[in-house]
């Protein structure tokens, strides 16, 4: 399951548990949740994925990668876990992507997912070791090849929302809310630091089964690791930022800033008091994967992304752009076959504003989105 497929689950799986005895709408993991609980199953999920994008840069070899463990309840029959992994070369042209059904388990001992595909053709293992306070993944498959990552979280750990628990909309007549937190790390191989990754631990469930109408379903989600300077000095800065449109708009913006306990983190959503929700605008555009004989249609793969929280662009002011072509092998958002496609690009180009200072040296940018349109929606000058 990709890492937001929920929407291939909406209709079907909501459907099948609209009659079970569901715990209530409220966070399932404590108020403020040490890292070895997140990183653990939430057994009040619908399903859940562990999720990992970064990039490494090693000698002459320059890369971004995801790595997504999901796990679906047991009360989705048929559904089985899987395993996603991506590569793309920032020093040519090379991309390899998959995704692999299998099995998974979890050893509580040590804080380890194992996954295994279907006929050997893929393993994982991804863990969080408590004596480290860090993560550790290795991965082995044709498009992707891990050893022993070490990921260092470098502030503490983000509950987005502010705590830990945000709305995702309306889904095929039923509302669904998520948990999710996150944290920032330094990629480290054999010791050495090689680069930056975002690690999100993240479950939906149902918080309704009212029937609520809504319209095409769209997604965006960016995350930028970069710098910004004021007079007190630069320091890094992480972004998050997840906007959705389902029977009206459901957006967060996560922004912190320096490492360690220089380290602070604030969290926006549609429920705070700003001057300017987060906005989404494609810059770029790309054909999405043709499938069948489905008309081509287009996507983007460059964003300008604003937000204000006093007034407008003083959370963000940015303009992200990934490399054309990231798309998950196989990808199915809904069950019809009406969407096709999920773009999870990994680069490390954006530019603009950050808490109204300019964004230097970023070192990681990733971009995910189901949003197309038609040739005839894009503006005269974008074609």
């Amino acid at each position: 399951m990709r890492r937001r497929r929920f929407l291939t689950a909406a209709g079907g799986m909501l459907a099948a548990v609209a009659g079970h005895a569901w715990l209530p709408a409220a966070p399932a993991l404590a108020a403020a949740p040490t890292r070895a609980q997140a990183w653990q199953p939430n057994a009040n999920v619908l399903f859940e994925w562990r999720y990992i994008a970064g990039r490494i840069t090693a000698g002459a070899d320059d890369y971004g990668f995801i790595v997504s463990l999901s796990r679906p309840t047991a009360l989705l029959p048929g559904r089985v876990p899987e395993l996603l992994v991506m590569r793309q070369s920032f020093t040519g042209s090379d991309f390899g992507t998959n995704v692999y059904p299998g099995t998974l388990g979890y050893d509580g001992a040590t804080g380890t997912y194992s996954f295994q595909a279907n006929g050997n053709a893929a393993s994982a293992t991804a863990r969080y070791d408590a004596a480290a306070q860090a993560y550790r993944i290795s991965v082995t498959s044709p498009e992707l090849n891990l050893a022993d990552v070490l990921l260092r979280p470098q502030g503490g750990l983000i509950a987005e929302g502010g705590d830990g628990l945000i709305d995702v909309g309306q889904v095929l007549g039923f509302t669904v809310e998520s948990d999710y937190y996150a944290d920032w790390a330094s990629v480290e191989i054999g010791g050495v630091a090689r680069g930056v990754a975002r690690v999100d631990m993240q479950g939906l469930r149902p918080k309704s089964f009212s029937n609520v109408p809504g319209g095409d379903y769209d997604h965006h989600w960016f995350v930028v690791a970069g710098s910004i300077t004021s007079k007190s000095g630069t320091q890094p800065v992480w972004v998050s930022a997840w906007r959705i449109v389902s029977g009206g708009t459901f957006w967060d913006v996560t922004i912190a800033t320096g490492t360690g306990a220089g380290w602070q983190a604030s969290s926006y959503t549609e429920a705070s008091s700003v001057a300017a929700p987060l906005a989404v605008a494609e810059t770029l555009w790309q054909p999405v994967p043709a499938l069948g004989s489905t008309a081509v249609r287009y996507t983007g793969r460059g964003w300008h992304v604003a937000a204000g929280a006093s007034a407008p662009g003083d959370l963000l002011d940015l303009t992200i752009t990934v490399p054309a072509g990231q798309f998950t092998s196989g990808a199915r958002a809904f069950p019809d076959g009406s969407l096709s496609f999920l773009e999870e690009g990994v680069g490390f180009s954006a530019s603009g504003t950050v808490l109204g200072l300019p964004l230097s040296d970023v070192r990681l940018a990733v971009a995910e989105t189901t949003a197309e349109f038609a040739l005839s929606y894009l503006p005269l000058a974008l074609r």
